[in-house]
């Protein structure tokens, strides 16, 4: 059975019921009649909520596939960081058509591999490590991340570098990605870490009820077309607060 998104029904709720209360307001503000706002609100409402629905879906889900790839490939990184030589020879002839291993090296008939994965960028330094081996074969090295500078100098050498993006996308297609890695999986981060990063979604009742109480009191004063401005204004920030926020 599916499991149901609460998030995402709440959030498209609450921008249809944004809609419904500024269009309600504004409409009857203008036709002096109740029945035709509602209805006309009840439209308005269904039309933005359905819009907001297949937004924050597009969205949610776009977020989810990025975040499950980022988070397997940063395991990927912790992985193959603590696993040595041997292992990570092995590992990568299966995933290189014609690659062997010959006197500790990886190489195939053009190329000989370096592996140099760390937690830290590659550095000018590094790359200059893998300049001082003598080889007439074509130099690549495989890392967890580059720096611009180190790049640009592997470049001037004419040596390849594969980033760890690469590597995950290789081991996928040939099915060689670890079953357990050897740190675990990432832990996603706590549920109160990922609210505490979401500020737009902290403004939103705050821009909701002063919003509301503008357009409440735009039926009583002589002169309601500032608090309907004001108030759809702020109701209008808030649905946007909610659209635009990062997914649950």
């Amino acid at each position: 059975m599916k499991k149901i998104n609460f998030a995402l029904i709440s959030d498209v709720f609450f921008f249809a019921l944004c809609a419904f209360i500024l269009s309600f307001t504004a409409i009857r503000f203008y036709f002096k009649n109740v029945a035709t706002a509602l209805v006309c609100a009840a439209g308005c409402a269904a039309v933005c909520g359905i819009a907001a629905f297949f937004a924050l879906y597009a969205k949610r889900r776009k977020h989810l596939i990025v975040s499950l790839g980022e988070s397997e490939k940063k395991s990927l990184s912790l992985h193959l960081s603590v696993c040595g030589a041997h292992y990570l020879n092995n590992l990568f002839k299966d995933a290189l058509e014609g690659a062997f291993v010959e006197d500790g090296r990886l190489q195939d008939g053009e190329n000989v591999y370096f592996f140099n994965f760390k937690l830290s960028p590659l550095s000018p330094d590094d790359i200059a490590e893998v300049i001082k081996c003598e080889t007439v074969k074509n130099k690549c090295v495989f890392c967890c991340d580059v720096s611009p500078e180190a790049l640009s100098f592997a470049e001037a050498f004419s040596i390849k570098i594969t980033t760890i993006a690469e590597i995950y996308v290789t081991l996928k297609d040939k099915k060689l990605l670890p079953e357990k890695y050897a740190l675990g999986n990432v832990k996603k981060p706590s549920f109160f870490k990922r609210v505490k990063k979401r500020f737009n979604r902290k403004l939103c009742p705050s821009l909701f009820f002063c919003g509301l109480s503008l357009l409440f009191f735009s039926f009583f004063t002589f002169y309601p077309v500032y608090y309907i401005v004001s108030g759809g204004l702020l109701l209008t920030l808030s649905a946007v607060s909610v659209l635009f926020s990062q997914p649950s």
